[in-house]
Parts: structure tokens; C-alpha cells; sequence
């Protein structure tokens, strides 16, 4: 019995030590999307929310894994106010995707003007942000529109400043619908040089030709619905969260099987449990060590957590990974190019940025 005691501590402490070696694995990764909204870069909010589980599940791919959240800002357009400077954050830096993408499918993909300070929307992602505050976080921002970036002189330059002495990095994407993109574009230049960034061109709503899903799309559709009638919700953001989950899923399948798959496979994964936490009852039960500590109450509701997961594998079984893997290995050629595709800029920076 001593020597059973001992070896059943001994394994105790090497299990926890592994558990401990794996969350040390891990770097955290901030991303603020900057958006410009007005007219002429209409159909942009469509890239952002058709691509952002493409995003997350290819960054989720990287070594060693990212601990990421994202942000989201948006200007130019007369609705967000000019006491404001036409900026709103619809979203700070969070692991609830969800709310960020249902925020975004709220909003209209067109108008026909706006007004465009690019330095009062880049002020806010630099200073109003919950950044990280931990020394090897990586904090990314990419400004995405076009137009002039000194529309109020070069306050621009003093922003740029700021984001370097918090180890910011921006990331400019100019979008090429300009009629004055001769003169625009070296501002868009600059700020990504002063900040150790990466400029770069891109056109919006361009489609990828690369595809890689074979799953069958209505297996996944009912195994989600399943999952959608496990899930427990409970405290006073359940609603928003419920809200969230339906209105992301139910954009993803109208924007097409790429996206659908791409959603669902990010929905499969810890990362999603990871993030309505705050809103589902069995989610607390993810990380609990011990049932032998537990209330009988709490071990039911470990157990049905339990059940839950085996839904949560046969979604990713039924999704299949193939379609995330091989993305990310053509992503990963030195050949592969960025061709003015949304997604893929955001992408290889991102990966050239995290392995730096």
C-alpha cells in the first residue's frame, strides 16, 4: 500500500507537470483589426466575417500554439459619429469570436460615402485596447482602407510612435479601389515602416480559388444541432451568447461550405469552449482536476461536460482536419503568394510576424 501511495503521487505530479509544460506552451497573440467603411472600400466587413474562422483556425495551427484574441475597430462612416471621429470598437480584444462575428453581420457590407480619419481610428487601437501586458505577447494591428492617412496633418506619425514604445506592430493593407492611390498609398507606407510592419495591396472581395473540404455538409449541419441543443446556458450574458453562437453559425452557412467548415471546425475545437465560459455551465468543468473533490451535483455535471466533448470530437471528426492542415501547409511554402487575397495577407503576415 506505501509503495502504491507513492507511485500513485508520483504520477499525480508528473501528470500535473505535464498539464503545467503545456500551458507554458503557449504565447499570446493580440490582433486588432482597423477597418475603413466607407464607400470606397465597399464589401470589406464580407472578407472580415466570411474569413474570420479561417483566420483563427490557421492561426491556431502555428508553433507554439497562440493564446490568441482579437479586436475589432471600424471608421469612415457617418452612423459612427463625428464627435467620435467616425470610429466605433465594436468589439475589444476577446476570446469570444462569436460576438465579434455576429457584431460584424449586423452591419450593412455597402454605402455610398464617408468621412475617413485613419489616425483617430489608429489612436484608439493603440491606446484604448486591453493589450496584453505579458513581455513575449505578440500585438498586431492591421489598418485596412485607403485614402489619405494625414487628412489631420501628421498625427498619423506621432501614433505610429506610440505603438513602437508598446511593441505594437502595424500592419497597413491599402485597398486598390482608389482613385488617388498614387498619392495615398506612401502614408500607408510609412505607418507600417515606422512601426515594423508590412504594407501591403489588396482587393476587396476577392475570392480564393484554393479549397480543400470533402465533408459532408449535412452530417455536420445535424451533429451541430445537437450540439447546439447540449449546451447549458447560464448567467446574465447567456443571451447574448446564445444570440451569438446562432447568428455566427447561420452567416457562416449562408456565406458558403468553405466558411461553414471552416466555422465548424473552430466550433469543434478548445478554443470555442475556451470562449463561452462565461456564458455555458458545463464549460468551468473543462479544466477540473479531480472528481474525487466534487460534489455529487458537480460530478454529474462533470460527467455530462464529459459527454458533451465526445459531441464536440465527432464534430471534428465529421468536419475533418485536411481541409485546415493543408491550408496551412501551402500558407507555409516560401513560394505561396499573397495575390491581393484579404485572408492570405492577414495570414503570411501574421506567421511571418510570429516567427520572427
Amino acid at each position: 500500500m506505501k509503495y502504491l501511495l507513492r507511485f500513485s503521487l508520483l504520477l499525480i505530479l508528473l501528470i500535473t507537470g505535464q498539464a503545467h509544460a503545456q500551458k507554458e506552451d503557449v504565447r499570446p497573440l493580440d490582433i486588432v483589426f482597423c477597418l475603413d467603411l466607407s464607400g470606397s472600400t465597399n464589401g470589406l466587413v464580407n472578407d472580415v466575417r466570411d474569413n474570420l474562422w479561417l483566420i483563427a483556425n490557421e492561426l491556431n495551427a502555428m508553433k507554439p500554439k497562440p493564446d490568441l484574441r482579437l479586436g475589432v475597430i471600424c471608421f469612415s462612416r457617418p452612423s459612427f459619429g463625428k464627435d467620435d471621429g467616425y470610429v466605433k470598437v465594436f468589439s475589444d480584444l476577446t476570446y469570444n469570436l462569436d460576438y465579434i462575428d455576429a457584431e460584424l453581420y449586423k452591419l450593412k457590407p455597402s454605402i455610398e460615402k464617408g468621412d475617413q480619419i485613419v489616425s483617430a481610428a489608429l489612436s484608439i487601437a493603440v491606446s484604448d485596447m486591453s493589450w496584453s501586458k505579458k513581455d513575449d505577447a505578440l500585438k498586431l494591428v492591421y489598418i485596412v482602407g485607403n485614402g489619405s492617412v494625414s487628412s489631420n496633418g501628421y498625427e498619423y506619425v506621432k501614433i505610429c510612435e506610440q505603438a513602437v514604445a508598446k511593441k505594437i506592430i502595424v500592419h497597413s493593407l491599402f485597398v486598390t479601389k482608389s482613385a488617388n492611390k498614387a498619392a495615398d498609398i506612401a502614408g500607408w507606407k510609412r505607418i507600417a515602416a515606422i512601426t515594423g510592419g508590412i504594407q501591403t495591396e489588396i482587393s476587396v472581395n476577392k475570392k480564393d480559388p484554393i479549397s480543400f473540404w470533402n465533408s459532408d455538409m449535412n452530417a455536420v449541419m445535424k451533429q451541430n444541432t445537437l450540439l447546439y441543443n447540449d449546451m447549458q446556458w447560464s448567467g446574465p450574458d447567456s443571451a447574448m451568447g446564445r444570440k451569438s453562437m446562432v447568428a455566427s453559425d447561420s452567416g457562416a452557412f449562408e456565406a458558403g461550405l468553405s466558411t461553414y467548415m471552416h466555422r465548424m471546425y473552430y466550433k469543434s475545437s478548445g478554443s470555442f469552449v475556451k470562449s463561452i465560459k462565461y456564458c455555458d455551465y458545463f464549460a468551468k468543468y473543462k479544466e477540473e482536476a479531480s472528481l474525487t473533490t466534487m460534489s455529487a451535483f458537480d460530478q454529474r455535471a462533470y460527467r455530462m461536460r464529459e459527454e458533451r466533448d465526445r459531441k464536440l470530437d465527432r464534430l471534428k471528426s465529421l468536419v475533418g482536419e485536411d481541409g485546415v492542415v493543408q491550408l496551412f501547409a501551402e500558407y507555409s511554402k516560401p513560394e505561396f503568394k499573397e495575390e491581393g487575397i484579404f485572408h492570405r495577407v492577414i495570414l503570411l503576415t501574421a506567421i511571418a510576424s510570429w516567427n520572427k
